[in-house]
């Protein structure tokens, strides 16, 4: 094998390696929380939510706040603990965080 060939080849496996590397690190580091967006109300929303299910599902819904208090409303029908002073507030907090994005 010629002088290039071989610097190529070993060039060539360098880069492989250090693709690797970055895999590998980027495998075993753990995905950030997610968190809801910063404001009042964020407690109680985490609180209440995550009684049921995981705050991936609320990130990915987008709903007027009259969406948000029929949906609190469906999750009280079926069990879920949301007390009658804290209805308002989620409402609201959901309303205005997790929105449906608006067209500019």
């Amino acid at each position: 094998m010629s002088p290039q060939r071989r610097a190529i080849a070993l060039t060539v496996v360098f880069v492989k390696l250090c693709v690797l590397s970055v895999l590998v690190a980027a495998a075993q580091t753990p995905p950030a929380p997610l968190a809801l967006p910063d404001g009042a109300g964020r407690e109680l929303a985490e609180r209440t939510c995550s009684q049921c299910h995981s705050l991936e599902l609320v990130l990915r819904h987008r709903l007027t706040r009259r969406q948000w208090e029929a949906q609190l409303d469906t999750m009280i029908a079926k069990g879920a603990k949301i007390a009658d002073e804290d209805f308002d507030p989620l409402a609201e907090y959901l309303g205005a965080h997790l929105a449906p994005a608006t067209a500019d």
